[in-house]
């Protein structure tokens, strides 16, 4: 199981490296968005960024998680507690 994990985990860092096909460069560029390097993790950052900012609470939890942890899929530090305090 193992192999099978490093495997998919090697086949998707390979996937997330190659560079993005023109068309695709060119949309985020009318976008405002100038990659250095426009690969498929870029589309896949700016994709979750693009949530966050829409007020998705789960993409904004994906980004903490990932600055926090200088990695997606990895978790470190303390949750995070939310308190109502608006008196509503």
């Amino acid at each position: 199981m193992k192999k099978e994990k490093t495997a998919l985990r090697d086949a998707l860092e390979a996937l997330l490296e190659e560079k993005l096909p023109a068309a695709q460069i060119k949309s985020l560029k009318d976008e405002g968005y100038l990659l250095k390097k426009p690969t498929r993790k870029a589309a896949l950052a700016i994709s979750i960024y693009r949530k966050a900012v829409s007020g998705d609470l789960s993409a904004v939890k994906e980004l903490r998680s990932i600055l926090a942890a200088g990695g997606a899929g990895e978790t470190y530090g303390k949750a995070v507690l939310i308190v109502d305090d608006t008196g509503s």
